[in-house]
């Protein structure tokens, strides 16, 4: 792989792992009504599960997504059903008396990516715009494609995480801070629902 079309990869997984989506969103909002300690453990979990979801994109599951059919809509409502259900669980944990609701775990982290249709959107375009067609082998390119992700993940998770922790220290654990869980976990929702009728 040229040094032109690795950098180009590297900020294109700066920009989709760093923006607003299912996963970020939803470290915000643990970060907020839980802190940090009780996010890392679900970020760690999303990047097992970003693993698992790109070497199967780099190993062909891809070409089986990208070719639509009864996988892809199947895909559709599971992710659906498990993004709210991702979102009933940070309301809960927002609007509950603190030690009354069950915190994320790390089981639940692990399908936030395989689940999530931004993170396979960007996986399939990453693997399609730089990998296909250079003349690295397929485990080559499945190294580069997962290690990218992985590492933008844990960075960009963990700084969102980090801005909740920022708003709950600023604004207290209050109505305010419980409406802005509430909304974010419905943005989560709402980014799901957009990325799924594209």
């Amino acid at each position: 792989m040229d040094p032109a079309t690795l950098l180009a990869f590297a900020v294109f997984v700066v920009v989709m792992t760093g923006t607003p989506g299912p996963g970020n969103l939803t470290f915000l909002a643990i970060g907020a009504s839980a802190g940090y300690r009780t996010a890392f453990p679900v970020i760690v979990a999303s990047q097992v599960g970003s693993f698992a979801l790109n070497l199967s994109v780099a190993f062909g599951l891809g070409h089986v997504m990208a070719g639509g059919g009864p996988v892809v809509t199947v895909f559709k409502v599971l992710s659906m059903a498990y993004m709210t259900y991702l979102a009933w669980r940070i309301i809960s944990l927002s609007v509950k008396p603190k030690g009354n609701a069950a915190l994320p775990s790390f089981w639940e982290g692990l399908l936030i990516h395989p689940l999530s249709p931004k993170t396979w959107a960007m996986s399939l375009v990453a693997f399609s715009t730089f990998l296909a067609g250079n003349t690295l082998s397929v485990p080559e390119n499945a190294i580069i494609l997962v290690s990218g992700f992985m590492l933008g993940g844990l960075v960009f998770h963990s700084l969102w995480a980090l801005v909740g922790v920022s708003i709950l220290a600023l604004i207290g654990d209050g109505p305010l801070m419980r409406a802005i869980t509430v909304s974010m976990a419905l943005a989560m929702l709402a980014a799901t629902v957009w990325a799924l009728v594209l």
